[in-house]
């Protein structure tokens, strides 16, 4: 696909990274970069070839994680003017990002139902806003940002909730610090590790010796199928 400038300079190999598709895949979204010091959220349809998403914060960097089944939401992440990411959202092209409960910012953004009216992400209250809080987050229209429980506490580890069924009521992701994570399945917010649910609904030997869960990356539209690795 390219870069979102018609000469554009390789970060060490990569030009841009396709993270995800729109429900008839005509809409792609990801990372595109043009040299090491730039990197943008990108929108990708045949009519328009790769459009930059734009920045709000002169000189950081963006990130798209996902877009809506309907390929008007994109999610992912605006960079602060220190460094720090808060989950964004573009809305046909136009920038928005995320302000938590308390006021500070959110993590990224990595999740969208089809018509974007729910989005998802991690990290609802950032070490600066409230050290002790390992919770996941979810957006709607008329509750904006609300924290999305963890199962139990874990050393140095944070909540992602990373995809959600179109109603909202079933939402997958993980808790815990990189590779280290377990996964975590939301059924009308009310969280559960997945291996302990499995095994309490007739899976007894659910995830029998695996090192961890993982993560859940994907839910379907009907909040049926879950996707992940661990």
């Amino acid at each position: 696909l390219g870069s979102i400038r018609p000469n554009a300079v390789p970060c060490d190999d990569l030009l841009s990274t396709g993270r995800g598709t729109s429900a008839d895949g005509k809409v792609i979204v990801g990372l595109a970069w043009d040299s090491c010091g730039v990197a943008r959220a990108f929108r990708w349809e045949e009519a328009t070839g790769m459009v930059d998403l734009g920045t709000v914060v002169a000189n950081r960097s963006t990130s798209a994680n996902a877009v809506s089944g309907d390929g008007r939401v994109v999610v992912g992440y605006q960079q602060r003017s220190d460094g720090v990411r808060q989950g964004a959202r573009w809305v046909d092209g136009k920038e928005d990002v995320f302000t938590g409960p308390k006021g500070g910012h959110v993590g990224d953004a990595f999740g969208a139902n089809r018509d974007g009216s729910i989005i998802v992400g991690q990290n609802c209250l950032p070490p600066d806003s409230d050290p002790l809080d390992q919770s996941a987050w979810m957006w709607t229209a008329d509750e904006g940002v609300v924290c999305m429980p963890v199962p139990g506490r874990r050393e140095s580890a944070e909540g992602l909730i990373t995809s959600t069924s179109d109603d909202g009521r079933v939402m997958g992701g993980g808790h815990g610090e990189g590779l280290d994570s377990e996964a975590v399945i939301w059924i009308d917010r009310k969280p559960a590790y997945l291996k302990d649910y499995l095994r309490a609904h007739g899976v007894p030997r659910a995830f029998e010796r695996w090192i961890n869960t993982g993560f859940i990356n994907a839910v379907s539209p009907d909040g049926r199928v879950l996707v992940g690795f661990g």
